[in-house]
């Protein structure tokens, strides 16, 4: 069994998650990471990260194209395998 990285998020209605890291992107200046259920990584989500004095937050993209722009350049990672 993997030590996997698992990251707590809020969902639409407030409650607490907790996600397993599964990728950090660098992408235009900015950090997101691939988050998915723990054992289901056909369920990710993408998330931006944000630094605050709070530490890290998760922000989910709402931005249509951005989100595209961080899937791509996800998906890419494949291609140059």
């Amino acid at each position: 069994m993997t030590d996997a990285e698992l990251i707590k998020v809020q969902d639409e209605e407030g409650n607490d998650i907790e996600l397993e890291l599964i990728e950090t992107i660098e992408l235009d200046g900015n950090e997101y990471v691939i988050l998915a259920p723990v054992g289901q990584e056909e369920d990710a989500y993408v998330y931006k990260v944000i630094d605050s004095p709070d530490g890290k937050k998760y922000v989910a993209i709402e931005d249509e194209d951005e989100f595209e722009r961080v899937v791509e350049e996800y998906e890419s990672y494949f291609d140059e395998e």
